[in-house]
């Protein structure tokens, strides 16, 4: 019996020194051993990823303002302070709020009525943009249609007018020519006469210029009859011009009654019927037409009884100069028989001084005459080149240039039409997205602000984070990321939706880090702005590969190898070819294969009792690795068994 006990004895003390190889291993000559840490070579997934940390904000926040459309702001603006954006209620219109219908923090849905203002002004100018955009419209249509045959005829009448103007002028120029030339002979042989009488009755005696002096005065009687006569055609001849224009002016007068009637008749006949109020202005423009035509016709009576008053005064005149020139004769006669008296000579040099008078007074009527004839006849030009320009402007449709403006006129009031309309829809605010209420700047019964008055912070969230400059290169907008919520654990998928060109040192010598956006696909249940999260986006991934923890790997500069216990628990060194590495784990190309039991690192040995360890998460030494990042963000490595 006591030798089983033994011999069971031995056996126990040839297994315990079994496992010592392995565990233990040999100890190389010295006189302590040494005990390795373990692991072994899986097939993995080795993956390495940029990581950060962040807060978690809305992705999208709306500036909403009576009047005018929403306003995008990004997340980074969206807080409870946004409120005091810059945006003005409605382009500066003044804007009454009606109701308030959320409160801050009130969960609202896309298209929820938030809050109501008076359309009273709104409404009115709405009314006033369309009536502009009626009178652009009428005016495009007129200069488009051309012009109309009364719109002609009224061009014509005009420049017939003019034209009887000139001859008219001309004819009263000429007949002041004729008048101005006799009566500068009859004056300047006048005073000849009047100097010659003198000098022959100094001469000859009181007879001789007694009967000059009659004689004299025979002339002057006759010439003054003449001048009369001369005076009485260029009366009658302006008489016949005053008809000639009296009657062309009755035929205008009556082509406007006309051409109102048939406008009335028009208007009147039209289908659809037109306004009352057009047929009216029609009526209206008859009764005008109708009573200025009545108006010249007792006009063209007056000046007919006036004309009439004219030729007998006329006659009358006549009848006086003939008789003046026939008692003249007479006293010649008589004279002649008689003798002169003693008087002759002074009477001989007063009718010198008259004549002489005469010719001065003369010469400055004839001065003012020509002015006042050249005068008229240059309006009376003037006046038929107007009639003409009116002309060519009424019978000549509208140039492209004035249709075109009439065209941008309309463009522009439907541009302020629309304009109108759209803020006149504004007075009611509605939410343009699922979110939070993140600010009320009104309420009921007072005017709205000129900043915004709500704002809607979008329920999608986003992730903001920065990275250090040595992982910026690494990253590309568009990169799938995960991302752990910390407060609550939980997890969420995203896209990297930002990254900022420019980064910013946080002091001197400080690292440099560059702000990147993460949109988020679904919102996590729980997750409010300004939690904090955790990012991770990974860069290079190398899926069913030989992979060991990277505290196996000795070496540098490509050439690499591991140290691989074997069965006899003897350590050898093996050269490999690595992949990818992380600071978790380095994929083995070739020279290990999968269940390849590796060294990680080695411990003091302990008295009590000793155990391998293939974990290498619980390593207490090894031979190096690979450190991570510095700062907000860093890189990582790891696998999947």
């Amino acid at each position: 019996m006591r030798l089983k006990i033994l011999a069971a004895v031995g056996l126990i003390v040839v297994g315990v020194a079994a496992i010592g190889i392995v565990v233990i291993g040999p100890s190389f000559g010295s006189g302590s051993a040494v005990q390795y840490i373990t692991a072994t070579a899986n097939v993995t997934t080795v993956s390495q990823a940029v990581v950060a940390t962040g807060s978690v904000q809305a992705s999208i926040a709306y500036d909403l303002s009576f009047g005018v459309t929403p306003i995008i702001h990004s997340s980074s603006s969206s807080t409870s302070s946004s409120g005091a954006g810059s945006s003005s209620s409605g382009g500066g219109s003044s804007w009454l709020v009606k109701t308030v219908t959320v409160a801050v923090g009130a969960t609202v849905t896309k298209g929820a009525i938030l809050a109501t203002a008076y359309t009273t002004d709104a409404a009115a100018s709405v009314a006033v943009a369309a009536a502009n955009l009626a009178v652009a419209e009428a005016k495009l249509k007129v200069d488009a249609a051309g012009p109309t045959a009364a719109d002609r005829q009224s061009a014509y009448t005009s420049i017939q007018s003019a034209q009887q103007q000139i001859a008219s002028a001309q004819q009263s120029e000429a007949l002041n020519t004729k008048q101005n030339d006799l009566k500068t002979s009859q004056t300047q042989a006048a005073l000849k006469t009047a100097q010659a009488t003198l000098a022959a009755d100094i001469v000859a005696g009181p007879p001789s210029a007694t009967i000059t002096a009659d004689q004299n005065a025979v002339s002057q009687a006759q010439d003054a009859l003449a001048s009369l006569q001369l005076q009485i055609q260029a009366s009658t001849d302006q008489s016949s011009a005053t008809s000639q224009q009296n009657q062309l002016k009755q035929t205008q007068l009556q082509a406007a009654v006309n051409a109102a009637q048939a406008q009335l008749a028009s208007d009147a006949a039209a289908s659809p019927a037109p306004p009352a109020s057009m047929l009216s202005a029609d009526q209206n423009a008859l009764n005008q037409a109708e009573q200025a035509l009545a108006s010249f016709q007792l006009q063209v009576q007056a000046g007919q009884t006036s004309a009439s008053d004219t030729a007998s005064q006329n006659q009358l005149k006549l009848t006086q100069a003939q008789t003046a020139l026939q008692s003249a004769q007479a006293k010649l006669a008589s004279d002649e028989a008689a003798g002169p008296n003693s008087s002759t000579i002074t009477a001989d040099q007063n009718a010198v001084n008259q004549a002489q008078q005469a010719l001065d007074s003369l010469t400055l009527t004839i001065q003012s005459s020509d002015m006042s004839s050249t005068s008229q006849l240059a309006s009376a030009e003037l006046g038929l080149t107007s009639a003409q320009a009116g002309y060519n402007s009424k019978i000549v449709p509208a140039t492209i240039s004035t249709i075109a403006s009439d065209k941008a006129g309309v463009t522009t009031a439907e541009d302020a039409l629309r304009l109108a309309k759209t803020t006149l829809g504004g007075a009611t605010l509605t939410s343009p997205v699922d979110g939070i209420v993140d600010a009320v700047s009104i309420v009921a019964g007072a005017q709205a602000p000129s900043a915004a008055a709500v704002v809607v912070a979008s329920s999608a969230m986003e992730v903001s984070a920065s990275v250090t400059e040595t992982d910026y290169p690494s990253l590309k907008l568009g990169q799938p990321v995960s991302v752990t919520m910390t407060a609550t654990g939980q997890t969420a998928t995203g896209t990297l939706t930002e990254i900022e060109p420019s980064g910013s040192s946080s002091g001197s010598g400080g690292v440099v880090s560059f702000p990147i956006l993460v949109g988020l696909d679904s919102t996590p249940a729980g997750t409010a702005a300004g939690m904090s999260a955790s990012i991770s986006v990974t860069i290079q991934e190398a899926a069913n590969v030989i992979a060991v923890p990277a505290t196996a790997l000795i070496g540098g500069g490509g050439q690499y190898e591991v140290r691989v216990l074997d069965s006899s628990g003897a350590v050898q060194l093996v050269p490999v070819t690595v992949g990818l590495v992380t600071t978790s784990l380095v994929e083995i190309q070739s020279g290990l294969s999968a269940g390849d039991t590796v060294v990680v690192g080695t411990s003091s040995p302990r008295t009590s009792t000793a155990s391998t360890t293939t974990n290498a998460g619980s390593l207490t030494g090894g031979f190096g690795g690979f450190g991570g990042g510095a700062g907000g963000g860093g890189r990582g490595g790891g696998g999947q068994p």
